[in-house]
């Protein structure tokens, strides 16, 4: 039959009604850390979701695991959360585990006590059903009562003014103390299948005797508060008070009966026996209280009464056995006397529990775990941030200590190592028989790989230097010659506006071509700037090319090419010997055979060899060991860095916020980089050691006279070398400093061209709206021109209908012509008497006069014409207008009346001039005369030859306002004059177009002028040529 089991209490939960972390949150986060609340939405509902786990938990491993995990990080959420009803606003609600009574407050103490209450109450129920038949099961039951009592123990020491009854003190000390005294119950029963001693095993009854007196005291205590208790509690700790007296007593009898005190064994196998009958008499009371009580509401097994009223009857039979059987021999044999129950010692106690702190409920590896992340690890509140901040200072001190010390420890090493060029001068002695001087004579590495990427690059595709240089140059020129056109396309313009503007005069509306051109020939101007400083830049670029293009050419073959071979040998060769060395059959001179002064036959002994060997041997151990020192203390200095970078004691501070020790926090983190310091402490030391022991090794080998005569060899030949390397590396640098700088280059005339030609285009479409304005002005004016001239011929040939007859010397087929001409030259406007200074009187007193060659002394002598030739039919300006009208007094008025209010005609052209008066005149512009207007005819250049270019020269209207550049006038040294402009052909005469219109003279040239141009207008072809100011061409060639 298996042995029946004590029943054990288990503690009944706390019930909750659901809350809602979620809102509070948010809120507190949105208003005091100032952060979006919507980035921790995840984190909140996790909160949330956590405690709804813990009102379904089991009493289980697996319940206890989410209780507690609730509980930490409630903790966690403590350090960042002020939850109250002034914060975080988050309404708890628990019902009392005993009676049932709902609780409610804002105060996060209360939500962790109920939360520590649970996870207790979960630990006495997986203690208490556990089977304890099994070793296994007695030592998880002790372990998880003590772990209870602990929980209970904790919300004493951390709690107050507990706002129910089940977390008052006081219920929460009798909870404590029932389960320690059922942890020590599994420990006594441990103890009685183990067999222990009877002595041991009477102490251990003891205790629990006392502990479930004073037990059932605390829970009549509890019962009068009120606090709901079941009362089959206080029953069964009645019943196993008595039953383990009973059972204290029955050892203890056998630990008296083995010390031969017989009379005692007989009176306490007496007592035991009447305890155990107390106990049955009180197992009755139990059963009834169970079933009225549904199994005290599930705290108790179903047969708890029946179990221990089983137990009682057998200790009560036991004892009454061993009772007779122990009084019929102390009557029969021993005779000892045997005392009252009530003077009989009382037996000493042992007690073998104490509750489990909370901190030790799980290991360190496991509560991680458990607890998992802090659920609010993004947020840090400033506090925290600051004491991070005073401790990563206190880091960044110890690290920058030992950085300087360690760099004045790697100074002193590089130091020492550069002052005896180690380990570079070891090389000579290491290879003192295999090193010869065609050894330097070949490429060094560095050279050949500069030269393999060089051909590499040749040779992958990209363009070299010479296609870089021929696609710049082209670039350049494009954009120079489409820059020219551009440039020209706008003087061609002007010179077609201006041509029109001096034909039309005032009736030409066409802005001057010079106002609306600034913004392009400002733009076109830059241009040249910019390519003449491109071309200047390119000029030194390829000068700098020039100069290492040979060391170019023989990189570009690669680096095992015969010419950089060749290259190097002749370097080193032509400078030891003066010439390139010649070898036969590969036999080459060692470094000890060769004297660079006379000697070449001197040879090292092989003892002076192997001492010379030991020597280095020495040097290189010694060095070997000091790298390995200074590795050694790199290797921990970069180890300090990367664990000092990931030092970070923000969740050490924030478990800590309320202890208010950051110093003593800051101290013990520091404690775990002392390894480290006194690492490199050490390091330091063994160097400077190191660097001695180097350093007397490195002299006694300098020291050797063949040592020192082998030094001097390998340095002169490594210089040859080294020169011809640096050659080679200052040919790369520059070949890819050229290279790139051709690079920009043709980016930068790309660039140029587009803008250019983006230039080019807009010119070209502004010049095609300006030619297209011109035709539109000018079929204006043709259209307003041919009504409007029949009209003045008709109304000049009836005002002169009267006039007297012209002179015999005018031809009667030509009269209308020369009348059209003479009222051309006619100024209504005039004064009367002289006009410009003609001479009056040695004009007639009609209308149209001859008028003689004037004397050479009364004009300026015109520098075109014939002299020979003595009259000109000219109108005369000072012939008496009223003198006339005496004679036809009616008709003059009425002449003069039309002629007064008749509109300006406009002018006629001239007659194409002759070669004479085109030479003259190209003289007088090349040397700058200015000639008097009153003393020869005046003709007017086109709009682009400057105003007052001459006084005698004006167009018709006058010029243009663009015009305003004088040649050979002092008054217009200043101005700046236009570029050489093309001359369109005559063709026929000067065209009205021209504005060539003739003025009053008292010459006859004139006449002859005409005469002479009339001849030579068969023969003169017209043409175009340049003209530009101080030139020899003609003007209107």
């Amino acid at each position: 039959m298996a042995q029946l089991q004590i029943p054990l209490i288990n503690v009944p939960s706390k019930r909750t009604a659901d809350v809602d972390w979620v809102y509070p949150l948010k809120h507190y986060i949105a208003h005091v850390y100032q952060e979006d609340p919507e980035k921790y939405n995840e984190e909140t509902y996790t909160l949330n979701r956590l405690r709804q786990d813990t009102r379904g938990a089991g009493k289980d491993i697996t319940g206890r695991d989410l209780q507690y995990r609730y509980f930490g990080q409630l903790e966690l959420l403590d350090l960042r959360f002020p939850v109250d009803e002034k914060n975080v606003k988050v309404l708890f609600n628990w019902y009392d585990a005993f009676n049932g009574r709902a609780t409610a407050q804002y105060s996060l103490a209360y939500e962790k006590a109920s939360v520590i209450f649970n996870i207790a109450a979960t630990l006495s129920a997986i203690a208490a059903f556990q089977n304890r038949a099994e070793t296994d099961g007695r030592k998880k039951s002790f372990h998880f009562f003590q772990a209870a009592a602990g929980m209970f123990q904790y919300i004493n020491d951390n709690f107050l003014h507990a706002p129910s009854q089940d977390l008052s003190r006081e219920t929460v000390k009798m909870l404590t103390d029932l389960m320690l005294v059922q942890a020590h119950e599994c420990f006594l029963e441990s103890s009685l299948r183990e067999k222990k001693k009877d002595g041991l095993v009477a102490k251990l009854a003891s205790h629990a005797v006392w502990a479930y007196g004073n037990l059932v005291d605390e829970l009549q205590d509890a019962t009068s508060r009120g606090a709901g208790i079941d009362k089959s509690w206080m029953t069964l700790c009645q019943i196993k008070n008595k039953y383990y007296q009973a059972l204290a007593q029955q050892h203890k009898a056998a630990a008296c009966e083995i010390e031969s005190k017989y009379g005692e064994q007989v009176a306490r196998l007496r007592s035991g026996e009447s305890t155990a009958k107390e106990a049955i008499k009180l197992c009755s009371n139990l059963i009834s209280q169970m079933q009225s009580s549904n199994n005290a509401n599930g705290t108790l097994p179903a047969d708890s009464g029946l179990v221990m009223q089983e137990l009682s009857k057998s200790m009560a039979a036991t004892c009454g056995e061993k009772y007779a059987a122990a009084s019929r021999d102390n009557d029969m044999i021993y005779h000892d006397n045997v005392p009252q129950e009530s003077i009989l010692p009382p037996i000493d106690r042992l007690k073998t529990v104490k509750a489990v702190p909370l901190t030790e409920l799980y290991s360190p590896n496991d509560i991680g775990k458990v607890i998992g992340p802090d659920i609010f690890a993004k947020l840090v509140p400033l506090s925290i941030h600051e004491s991070a901040s005073m401790y990563s200072e206190e880091k960044a001190k110890l690290l920058r200590g030992e950085s300087e010390r360690c760099d004045l420890a790697k100074a002193e090493f590089q130091a020492a190592l550069e002052y005896m060029n180690l380990p570079a001068s070891l090389d000579k002695f290491r290879k003192q028989q295999e090193l010869s001087v065609d050894d330097f004579m070949v490429p060094t590495k560095d050279a050949q790989q500069w030269a393999d990427e060089i051909a590499a690059e040749e040779t992958s595709g990209h363009a070299s230097i010479e296609e870089l240089i021929k696609k710049l140059n082209g670039l350049r020129q494009d954009a120079s010659e489409k820059l020219d056109k551009a440039a020209l396309s706008l003087d061609e313009e002007m010179h077609a506006c201006e041509s029109m503007r001096v034909k039309f005069g005032e009736q030409w509306s066409q802005p001057p071509s010079s106002q609306v051109f600034t913004e392009f020939r400002c733009d076109i101007r830059n241009h040249r700037t910019a390519f003449e400083n491109a071309a200047a830049s390119d000029n030194e670029i390829l000068r700098n090319y020039q100069e290492i293009s040979r060391e170019v050419s023989i990189l570009r073959q690669g680096g095992k090419s015969k010419a950089l071979d060749k290259a190097f040998s002749d370097a080193t060769s032509a400078a030891a010997f003066g010439k390139p060395k010649q070898t036969a059959l590969g036999n080459v001179d060692s470094l000890l055979d060769l004297d660079m002064s006379t000697d070449n036959t001197t040879t090292t002994s092989m003892p002076e060899e192997a001492v010379m060997a030991a020597k280095v041997e020495k040097v290189e151990s010694a060095l070997a060991k000091l790298r390995a020192i200074e590795e050694d203390r790199s290797e921990t200095l970069n180890d300090l860095r990367e664990k000092s970078l990931e030092d970070d004691i923000s969740s050490i501070l924030i478990l800590n916020k309320k202890s208010n020790a950051e110093q003593q926090i800051f101290a013990a983190e520091l404690e775990k980089y002392k390894p480290h310091q006194q690492r490199i402490t050490l390091t330091i030391q063994q160097q400077q050691q190191a660097i001695r022991d180097v350093t007397e090794a490195y002299k006694s080998l300098m020291e050797d006279k063949e040592a020192m005569k082998l030094q001097s060899k390998f340095q002169e030949l490594q210089q040859f070398q080294k020169r011809a390397e640096d050659n080679f590396k200052f040919a790369r640098d520059q070949y890819i400093s050229i290279k790139d700088a051709l690079t920009k280059g043709i980016q930068f005339y790309s660039n140029a061209s587009d803008m250019v030609e983006s230039l080019y285009n807009n010119i070209q479409r502004f010049l095609r709206e300006r030619e297209q304005e011109r035709d539109r002005l000018l079929r204006g004016l043709d259209n307003r021109k041919s009504p409007t001239k029949q009209e003045t011929v008709r109304e000049d040939m009836s005002s002169y209908a009267s006039a007297p007859p012209l002179p015999a010397e005018l031809p009667v087929n030509d009269s209308m012509g020369m009348l059209a001409e003479i009222t051309r030259s006619m100024s209504l406007n005039e004064p009367k008497g002289t006009a410009g200074g003609y001479r009056h009187d040695i004009a007639g007193n009609q209308p149209y006069s001859t008028i003689p060659t004037m004397a050479a002394s009364n004009y300026t002598p015109l520098p075109y014409g014939n002299k020979d030739q003595d009259s000109f039919h000219m109108y005369n300006p000072s012939y008496p207008i009223q003198s006339y009208c005496e004679t036809q007094q009616q008709t003059c008025q009425q002449q003069q009346q039309q002629y007064q209010q008749r509109p300006p005609l406009p002018p006629k052209p001239l007659q194409q001039p002759n070669p004479t008066f085109n030479t003259q005149l190209s003289t007088s512009y090349q040397q700058g005369h200015y000639i008097p207007s009153s003393s020869h005819y005046v003709a007017t250049l086109p709009s682009r030859y400057p105003q007052g270019t001459s006084t005698s020269l004006a167009p018709a209207g006058g010029l243009p306002p663009s015009s305003n550049c004088l040649y050979g006038n002092p008054q217009s040294q200043n101005q700046t004059c236009p570029p050489r402009m093309p001359l369109q052909p005559i063709s026929g005469g000067l065209p009205h177009s021209q504005g060539y219109i003739p003025y009053q003279s008292s010459s006859v040239a004139g006449n002859q002028f005409n005469q002479q141009h009339q001849q030579h207008q068969q023969q003169q072809q017209p043409s175009q040529s340049y003209w530009q100011p101080g030139g020899s061409e003609s003007l209107l060639d």
